[in-house]
């Protein structure tokens, strides 16, 4: 999605605001072709190129996931699915009834930094905290690995440090997919969504654009597909992902624990085969259209969860068919974004 200049500046400040003490990270793996880069406040979309990084090519150096493409689809260098358009990769918190999020798109609201250290090659670590005095520390590492592909794990905190217990704990993570070598006209699919029982898994749907406050994330329509609906998200269209999990009540001095991954993989199969060693039981692929269909020969983008109450996914995607009805869906969303620059 491309948003207006005013709209980027203040990402781009929410992601500075923390102030000198803090550190943007980035984090390559040990293949070299996959490369994550972290905000002070936690999330992603960050100016890697400034701090030694890899530059991201067309991206003006910011750092979301990116994979080498190496000639693929025409394109060398770091390709990234997340900057080239809204930087809208953020987190939320919310308790007592009470939501707070931080956005690279949408800014800051409820989020206060508290800390955070980067090792370069090694992790990335921070801390804030948000609503109802909940804080969040998030550690980001390397993870899984094939010979072509890539997995970051962050692993996430939630604790309750107040001296009360703060009822419906929830979190979310929201991602808007520009995946290339067609950006803005990616495929996204779902796999793993499910509600009730051990399930930690609130709401799910392919909102790219949403802030991350979980309060409002619950009642999200989603863009192009319904909410909570695995598979494809709806065919060709610009849109990403948006999960809203329930932790219900924390006590004091209590916490909860998940991972994210995020990374990319050289084409689908690489992508599952790197979901399988991390057990995941949630997850959003972004991935390009070429020609009106899905590109499970390109390189595929990953965003992923365990630890949230889920059973491992053992389904693969089904294969790739033409996307009229996703090529409709994307005249429309054009047209939206024409109407808003």
């Amino acid at each position: 999605m491309k948003i207006g200049l005013v709209t980027i500046a203040a990402g781009m400040l929410a992601g500075l605001w923390a102030g000198p003490a803090s550190a943007q990270g980035y984090l390559v793996s040990n293949n070299g072709r996959v490369a994550i880069g972290v905000n002070a406040t936690g999330y992603l979309d960050t100016n890697a190129a400034a701090l030694g990084g890899p530059r991201t090519q067309g991206s003006g150096g910011l750092l979301g996931i990116a994979y080498d493409f190496a000639g693929i689809g025409g394109r060398t260098g770091f390709q990234d699915a997340l900057s080239p358009g809204c930087l809208c990769e953020g987190l939320g918190v919310a308790g007592n009834g009470a939501g707070s999020y931080v956005n690279g798109s949408f800014g800051n609201s409820g989020i206060t930094y508290v800390s955070d250290t980067f090792v370069p090659g090694t992790s990335h670590t921070s801390v804030v905290n948000g609503a109802a005095g909940l804080t969040v520390t998030q550690v980001v590492t390397r993870s899984a690995e094939t010979g072509t592909g890539a997995l970051f794990q962050a692993a996430v905190t939630i604790a309750n440090t107040t001296a009360a217990t703060v009822s419906d704990v929830m979190y979310a993570r929201v991602m808007d997919w520009d995946v290339p070598v067609t950006e803005f006209r990616e495929y996204v699919t779902h796999a793993g969504v499910s509600l009730g029982g051990t399930s930690n898994l609130l709401r799910a749907t392919d909102n790219g654009f949403a802030t991350g406050n979980p309060i409002t994330g619950l009642s999200d329509p989603g863009i192009a597909a319904a909410p909570n609906t695995n598979g494809d998200q709806g065919g060709i269209a610009d849109h990403g992902s948006l999960f809203v999990f329930g932790f219900g009540d924390l006590a004091a001095g209590a916490s909860t624990t998940f991972n994210i991954f995020y990374g990319a993989g050289r084409d689908l199969s690489d992508a599952i085969s790197l979901l399988t060693q991390v057990g995941a039981e949630l997850y959003s692929l972004g991935q390009s259209s070429v020609g009106g269909v899905r590109g499970d020969d390109r390189p595929t983008y990953i965003f992923a969860f365990n630890g949230v109450g889920l059973p491992p996914v053992t389904t693969v995607p089904e294969p790739a068919t033409l996307g009229l009805f996703g090529l409709g869906l994307f005249g429309l969303a054009a047209a939206r974004r024409r109407r808003a620059v």
